[in-house]
């Protein structure tokens, strides 16, 4: 009786583990969006999107949800209602933007590896650093400018922390604000 009731636990156990992440606000909010019109006649635009994984700053290869990253970076650039049109199709534009998402994890493998040999009793935490890097390129392939902007989330992981998991931030609104606040400098540029 005792074995099976110590399988249970264990079973138990390892499904009730938990983590949550939270933004360290870095990056400043963005006053007003969309940000306020300052063209008549709009620009077309040419998106092109690319996603990295670097792990303890190494690159860990391409991110796997680069098709995400780049449908909401599309809606955001979309209701910025800036541009006459914005397509991720390559198609002749007035402008052609290249961003590129980096996600730069440090963590210690060892914490790691004792925090989910012991199910996630002895807690571990990391850190992803997320970089968004923008060029802003005329019809003619001209470098208009570049803008970066960087966010950090900070990830603890712990049996306990299973009722942390409905307040846990969520990495889309984190590119939004990215976005967001790229799309804000470049219109106070002028980039756009």
């Amino acid at each position: 009786m005792n074995k099976y009731f110590l399988l249970i636990l264990l079973l138990v156990s390892s499904t009730l583990t938990g983590c949550i992440s939270y933004s360290k606000h870095e990056l400043a909010a963005v006053e007003q969006w969309p940000p306020a019109q300052a063209r008549q006649d709009k620009p077309t635009a040419y998106l092109h999107v690319t996603t990295q994984q670097q792990f303890n700053g190494e690159l860990a290869g391409g991110g796997g949800n680069a098709a995400l990253v780049e449908k909401s970076m599309l809606d955001t650039f979309k209701e910025s209602g800036q541009f006459k049109n914005v397509t991720t199709d390559k198609v002749e534009s007035n402008l052609y933007v290249t961003s590129t998402l980096t996600n730069n994890e440090q963590g210690n493998l060892a914490s790691a590896f004792l925090t989910g040999f012991t199910l996630f009793v002895i807690p571990t935490t990391f850190s992803n650093t997320y970089t968004l890097e923008t060029l802003f390129k005329d019809q003619d392939g001209k470098l208009l400018g570049k803008i970066v902007k960087q966010e950090s989330t900070r990830t603890w992981m712990q049996v306990l922390l299973i009722v942390g998991l409905p307040f846990n931030e969520r990495g889309d609104g984190l590119l939004k604000h990215l976005t967001q606040s790229t799309l804000d400098e470049a219109v106070k540029r002028k980039l756009i």
